[in-house]
């Protein structure tokens, strides 16, 4: 069977709300001011340790693993049970798992990934593989998840597909084709710069070309 990458977060559920309150309780703890919702979730899509390296403006890193750390803990005690399932994917993915394998590449930590899914009521059936930025040297827009799931499933990937302009890098850089779904924080235009294959409006728009 062909392999179909897929991001979590604005691709498959909504956990932002989940994310800026980790983000802001870990910032609180370290004795960081908070972020507003507003500009902290344009930042989501990047590595986890450039988004704490530009909410700190620190290098330190040791600051950043610390809340890198705290964020993941309180995320997966608590903040994680916020995540919704996105519109429209539940019932693509049921059609398209029995075509294809499909693997999560996600720059969350495996654990939040599977609490997430949990919360947002998305079975893990529908997944052959989960690959978290815990589980490679870099995390997207490198291409290391992409090829970390293709080497668990022994063939190529055919399509990653996601919402930030990160995840199509993360794509070209691995030679897969990329389609990027509108329902994230990126408009049409940021993913036409880094050139996805096909933008979509919508999440079960990819039964039209898959």
């Amino acid at each position: 069977m062909n392999l179909i990458c897929f991001d979590l977060d604005n691709t498959l559920i909504n956990s932002e709300r989940a994310n800026v309150y980790s983000y802001n309780y870990a910032l609180r703890k370290n004795g960081y001011s908070e972020w507003k919702f507003k500009d902290l979730v344009v930042l989501f899509g990047k590595p986890h340790e450039d988004i704490v390296r530009i909410l700190t403006k620190s290098k330190d890193t040791n600051v950043i693993e610390m809340i890198k750390k705290d964020h993941d803990i309180i995320l997966s005690k608590k903040f994680y049970k916020l995540a919704k399932v996105k519109k429209g994917v539940r019932n693509t993915l049921e059609i398209l798992s029995k075509k294809y394998s499909l693997a999560i590449v996600s720059n969350a930590a495996s654990r939040n990934i599977l609490l997430l899914l949990k919360a947002a009521g998305l079975d893990r059936k529908y997944f052959s593989t989960v690959i978290g930025n815990d589980g490679v040297s870099h995390s997207k827009p490198w291409p290391d998840e992409i090829m970390k799931a293709e080497k668990l499933m022994r063939h190529k990937a055919r399509f990653m597909v996601g919402d930030s302009i990160y995840d199509v890098m993360a794509g070209k850089k691995a030679g897969v084709k990329t389609i990027a779904i509108l329902s994230g924080r990126y408009s049409r235009k940021q993913l036409e710069m880094v050139n996805a294959d096909y933008i979509l409006e919508r999440f079960n728009d990819l039964l039209k070309i898959l």
